[in-house]
């Protein structure tokens, strides 16, 4: 049974939701397991997507792919790396609040790409990014403030991952129009990523982990790069693009109340603010802009 066969029942703004639900739970993760590094979280999460989505793929038959259609899949394998890992380092340097904060200058970044391959840029869209550009200075100001922060460092890595997801998310769109499932999609992304990664695990001493630490890291893996990412790819092709923006939002909040109930990590007022300014930008560009393929973002 395909993937979009088993949750055609289902709503798609509940599928968004419930997907935020889950990606909400990273920081949670890499900061119950704080001994594991992150770059073994991502590996963990290639090599587990890859192997679900290999026997979902196999069920339905491979089909041989255009040279076109195979560059895509590499830059789109790149750009998944390129963003977990900034993302999922982000959360040793800084709070789950932070991080998923500055996360949230994707909505702004597809505005920018959009806007550098020529496209026309609305007064309302220019006021969203300077909004959320006024936010993302507020999370800096605190942590400027203070010598040797390590929060600038995780807040700047928070924002590198955020446009390499908004290629991520272009990426999904043009292969989408290229006829590809979202089964097919998964399972050369996180193949390719999974071999791309081998020599960066050595690099990097990822294989260095405990026997108990193997558990925690298929979890992470089956409940993140199938469960999560599977349901929320699946929303998008059938949501609407207004709703699944708006709802994606969702994700720094989760993520905040989730460090604040099992990590006891309180935002502080400066995390408020930047992260209202930011999100309340983004979402009010949901609502201005009606472009399918840029606002289908998870954060």
């Amino acid at each position: 049974m395909k993937l979009e066969t088993a949750l055609r029942g289902i709503h798609p703004d509940a599928l968004v939701l419930f997907a935020m639900l889950i990606f909400g739970g990273y920081g949670l993760f890499l900061g119950l397991f704080s001994g594991i590094p992150p770059i073994a979280f991502l590996f963990a999460s290639q090599v587990v997507g890859a192997l679900v989505f290999f026997f979902l793929e196999f069920r339905g038959g491979f089909r041989p792919q255009t040279g076109r259609v195979r560059a895509l899949l590499c830059w789109l394998a790149v750009a998944a790396i390129a963003n977990d890992l900034a993302y999922f380092v982000a959360f040793r340097f800084t709070s789950v609040a932070n991080a998923a904060v500055a996360h949230q200058m994707v909505s702004v970044f597809l505005l920018l790409f959009l806007m550098f391959a020529g496209k026309q840029v609305t007064r309302n869209e220019w006021i969203s990014l300077v909004i959320a550009l006024v936010g993302t200075a507020v999370l800096f100001s605190e942590s400027i403030a203070i010598e040797g922060g390590r929060d600038m460092v995780g807040i700047a890595l928070g924002l590198i991952s955020a446009p390499f997801l908004a290629a991520l998310i272009l990426l999904y769109g043009r292969l989408d129009a290229e006829g590809l499932s979202v089964v097919t999609i998964n399972f050369w992304r996180y193949l390719i990523s999974a071999v791309v990664m081998v020599p960066m695990m050595f690099v990097f001493k990822g294989f260095d982990l405990a026997s108990g630490d193997l558990l925690a890291l298929v979890f992470f893996g089956l409940l993140f790069a199938v469960i999560a990412s599977g349901i929320h790819n699946v929303a998008l092709m059938r949501a609407r693009p207004l709703h699944a923006s708006i709802i994606g939002k969702s994700e720094p909040a989760i993520a905040a109340l989730y460090a604040l109930l099992f990590l006891k990590q309180v935002p502080s007022a400066t995390t408020l603010a930047g992260g209202a300014l930011i999100i309340a930008s983004t979402a009010w560009l949901a609502l201005q802009h009606g472009d399918p393929k840029t606002e289908n973002s998870r954060s």
